[in-house]
C-alpha cells in the first residue's frame, strides 16, 4: 500500500476565496487572488505598501465586494 495513502485529512478551509480582483477606477488594487487557509492555521499576509493587502482582508469580511 503507498505510503500517502495514510495521510490524515486536510481540515476545511477557515477562509477561501477564488479568481478575486477588485479595481478602484483604473487602479487594480487585487488581480486573480485566491487563497485558502486551512481551519486551525496561523496565517501572515504580508506585502508592500500598496499591494492589496487591506483590500483583500476588507473583501473577505464584506466592507468591499470583488468586481
Amino acid at each position: 500500500m503507498p505510503l500517502w495513502s495514510h495521510a490524515p485529512p486536510m481540515p476545511m478551509p477557515a477562509v477561501e476565496i477564488s479568481n478575486v480582483t477588485k479595481t478602484f477606477g483604473e487602479v487594480t488594487a487585487v488581480d486573480d487572488l485566491s487563497l485558502a487557509v486551512p481551519e486551525g492555521s496561523v496565517f501572515g499576509f504580508i506585502g508592500p505598501n500598496g499591494s492589496g493587502k487591506t483590500t483583500t482582508i476588507r473583501m473577505i469580511v464584506n466592507i468591499f465586494y470583488p468586481d
